[in-house]
């Protein structure tokens, strides 16, 4: 099955299966040099917990899975801010 654009595919494990909640952010949550300053819309994985930048999880501007794994191996994941399942109450 091929996903479209727009549809949450997890560039950390591969799920198809996004939490219930989207993350809009109006203020900064990092410093200006940062590789998520950037990032002001948030997706979160239900598998592995992974919170990802919402252009990659979506495959926005014509992104395919591969480049948006390579993105997020080499920018995003290893200087996220969030920890796996932060989203989730306890």
């Amino acid at each position: 099955m091929t996903l479209k654009p727009g549809e949450f595919l997890c560039p950390n494990c591969g799920s198809q299966t996004e939490a219930a909640m989207h993350t809009t952010l109006s203020v900064p949550m990092v410093d200006k040099d940062h590789a998520w300053d950037p990032v002001f819309e948030m997706r979160h994985c239900d598998g592995c917990g992974a919170t990802i930048p919402a252009q990659l999880a979506e495959r926005w501007g014509g992104l395919d899975a591969v480049e948006a794994r390579r993105l997020w191996e080499s920018t995003f994941r290893d200087t996220s801010p969030f920890k796996p399942f932060y989203w989730r109450a306890e």
